[in-house]
């Protein structure tokens, strides 16, 4: 009952179609967000062009995505923030140059970055989908034609 009062008092403060809006963008995120597993699961899984081992497909597609995008965070923005918070200040009190214009950038990145991340994850999710879509019957045929290692 208190999370009714909870939207009843937020349409009261922002009006119905603020509240509509915002529910809205909210569910475009979180379908945008998990692009990388309903994307390729509708390629693998689609009727007279069904990918065999479209799990796996799947996973592979998802894997991949989420894991450039880790790899990308831990290589290059990771170093980036660990140099405007802790380094720059330094920097910047004893007067020395800070990079002044590359601190800008990561201010703005890590206020709106999330909607730059979300559409170049958008757009690797349906590259990579059609890109190994395309390749994915032969690799399943060589994954079948390799025999298990003998003990």
């Amino acid at each position: 009952m208190a999370a009714l009062a909870g939207v009843t008092g937020l349409v009261e403060l922002l009006g119905i179609e603020m509240v509509a809006l915002l529910a809205a963008l909210a569910v475009a995120y979180f379908v945008v967000a998990l692009m990388p597993a309903w994307w390729p699961a509708l390629r693998a899984f689609r009727g007279k062009t069904r990918l065999p081992r479209p799990f796996l497909f799947v996973g592979v597609v998802a894997a991949l995505v989420y894991g450039v995008y880790f790899l990308w965070g831990c290589i290059v923005l990771l170093p980036l923030e660990a140099y405007r918070i802790f380094i720059a200040p330094q920097l910047a009190a004893a007067g020395l140059p800070h990079g002044a214009w590359l601190v800008r950038g990561l201010d703005l990145v890590g206020g709106y970055g999330w909607l730059v991340a979300a559409a170049i994850q958008l757009v690797f999710t349906v590259w990579l989908t059609r890109r190994l879509a395309r390749r994915w019957p032969s690799i399943c045929a060589a994954l079948s034609a390799v025999e298990p290692p003998q003990a």
